[in-house]
């Protein structure tokens, strides 16, 4: 028993030590790849920056979630003429959140349907939404914003079709097929996630998950 230890030790630092030097890298429990881990780390603009800021100031208590839509942009065939600022809270504060927001900029929609993004939104400008925050969602921080991170970006795409219509079809695929060749995906992030959204059979499926 006591070898057995030794050895099982020895095996875990063995794995450290390839993955602290980029020769292997974790994409699950107990699951590597060869490569160098590469960390999803967006730029995030002034702009993100600035309305993080403002929320966090005014609902300093509150789990707040942001991104842009133009971080996936550079993975797909068609580029879209503008992007959204997604923009997630705990549930039952969206609606603070958004009579906020309205009262200092234009075009900021809670939960929208894609016929109301249609008839009411200015495509001219940067287009603010506001949704519910899925408990126990895989964020990080980049420059002290919190982000959502790519295993859940892939999740919200593929499940979310009316709100991200414009990101769906080839170029979905071809968002899925970059995001896994430029980024190291944590499988188990990635379906734990889609557990909880309930959807886990299908994420699998589409993104073909062994």
């Amino acid at each position: 028993m006591y070898e057995s230890k030794i050895k099982k030790t020895t095996i875990n630092w063995r794995i450290y030590t390839l993955v602290n030097y980029g020769i292997i890298q974790r994409i699950g429990r107990g699951k590597y790849k060869l490569g160098k881990q590469k960390e999803f780390k967006p730029l995030v603009s002034e702009e993100t920056q600035g309305l993080y800021l403002k929320l966090t100031e005014e609902f300093p208590f509150l789990n707040i979630s942001i991104w842009s839509t133009k971080w996936i942009a550079q993975w797909m065939l068609h580029i879209p003429n503008n992007y959204e600022t997604i923009i997630e809270v705990e549930k039952g504060s969206e609606e603070n959140v958004f009579y906020f927001l309205s009262d200092i900029r234009n075009n900021v929609f809670l939960n929208p349907s894609k016929d109301i993004l249609d008839k009411y939104a200015n495509r001219n400008e940067s287009i603010v939404i506001i949704k519910n925050l899925i408990t126990d969602a895989p964020l990080q921080e980049v420059e002290q914003v919190k982000i959502p991170s790519i295993e859940k970006i892939l999740v919200d795409l593929i499940i979310d079709t009316e709100l991200y219509a414009a990101y769906q079809g080839r170029d979905l695929d071809n968002i899925i097929e970059n995001a896994f060749q430029y980024n190291t995906i944590k499988k188990d992030t990635l379906l734990r996630y889609a557990d909880r959204r309930r959807k886990k059979p299908f994420i699998e499926e589409r993104i073909e998950i062994k």
